[in-house]
């Protein structure tokens, strides 16, 4: 099993304008590439193997496609999807979107990704969350757009024990426990919309750093689920472009 996050350029007809909301288009079109059966297979399922979404790079200002892979059999379906393609028709807007650049910028088993915080030196001190597109939750049926850090961790940690086949970070009442732990230093973040089918949903947008306090344990756990971010998105309706986030990771001395 080995995360993968793969990456592509986007680029669109002139005069249009790509907007995070195009991540579930994006999911259509990609989910038009795949094998049926997979496809039926994926939609039934209510954790699903991946995550994607439309965000703009910081440093060209290009609109960027991005696609977080959680099993082997997702990576390489998404892998022979991608590979070779350079255009990509969305029917709802009835034109064809130019791919470039396509390629697989991270990889790194559960393993891997797990032995980063478990087996360095120290562990890690805490991380800064830059969340790329609207993220939410949802909680006893209802919307929260608040960044509760309960819900931020019960997000990672369900994906990583249900697709994470070699390492399980299992505990009763685990999640309250870290979330106890990590202590909110510094925010900038606002509340952002996204259209799902003619439905504008809402969401929160920026960054949020975070300090790892409790026990040595605690801390590399959490270190862990960091890192595991970029790959599984946060929240919910990840497959169709919310809760995108890359993490810095803040390791060495207290």
């Amino acid at each position: 099993m080995m995360p993968q996050l793969f990456e592509a350029e986007l680029i669109l007809p002139p005069g249009e304008r790509g907007v995070q909301s195009m991540g579930s288009l994006f999911h259509g079109a990609l989910m038009e590439r795949l094998p049926e059966g997979l496809a039926a297979f994926l939609h039934t399922q209510n954790l699903r193997p991946y995550s994607q979404c439309i965000y703009r790079g910081r440093d060209t200002g290009s609109t960027l496609w991005r696609i977080g892979t959680l099993d082997g059999a997702m990576g390489q379906a998404v892998q022979d999807a991608l590979c070779g393609m350079d255009e990509l028709f969305l029917k709802q807007k009835n034109y064809a979107v130019s791919v470039r650049h396509v390629r697989c910028v991270r990889q790194c088993s559960y393993t891997e990704i797990a032995d980063e915080c478990f087996l360095a030196t120290q562990a890690p001190r805490g991380a800064r969350l830059s969340f790329l597109s609207p993220t939410s939750f949802k909680r006893d049926g209802a919307y929260v757009i608040l960044p509760e850090l309960l819900l931020i961790v019960q997000s990672l940690l369900v994906r990583w024990n249900r697709f994470s086949k070699d390492v399980r970070i299992e505990e009763e009442g685990l999640a309250q426990k870290l979330a106890a732990a990590c202590r909110l230093t510094r925010y900038a973040l606002h509340t952002a919309p996204f259209s799902l089918e003619g439905y504008t949903m809402y969401g929160f947008r920026g960054q949020m750093s975070l300090r790892f306090a409790g026990t040595d344990m605690v801390r590399r756990i959490l270190g862990t689920l960091a890192a595991f971010a970029p790959y599984a998105g946060i929240g919910i309706k990840t497959a169709l472009g919310m809760g995108a986030v890359d993490v810095d990771i803040w390791k060495g001395q207290e």
